[in-house]
This record gives C-alpha cells, structure tokens and sequence, in this order.
C-alpha cells in the first residue's frame, strides 16, 4: 500500500539529522520527495540559544504492507 505524506515541523539540526536517519533503517520503504529546510532567525534572543532553529517541510512516500 502507498502512502503519500507531507508534513511540517520545527526543530534543531541535531534531532533532524536523527529523524532522518531513523526514516533510514525502517523495514518498510520510505522515498522523500522533497524537504525544505529553512533557518529561523530570531533576533529577540540574541546571543541564547534556541533548540527549534529550523523549519523543515517535508513531502515522502511511505509503502507499507497491507
């Protein structure tokens, strides 16, 4: 069965890098289309750190078992 995902979320570049490569060793097959990835500048806290740093889109097709 094919199953066609988009979502979006926010996060820093250390947990992405995890997500990914967790969508990486699934049994079931898992192809991304497309991801965007985008800095998110805030300039109030300079200078602090903010763990939600990146916006990231992502478009992914999932096959499953039925």
């Amino acid at each position: 069965k094919k199953y066609l995902i988009d979502f979006s979320f926010k996060t820093d570049f250390i947990n992405l890098l995890s997500f990914l490569r967790e969508l990486e060793f699934q049994e079931n097959i898992i192809l991304i289309n497309d991801i965007d990835v985008k800095l998110i500048e805030n300039n109030n806290n300079v200078g602090k750190s903010d763990n939600n740093n990146l916006d990231v889109k992502l478009s992914m097709t999932f096959y499953g078992k039925t």
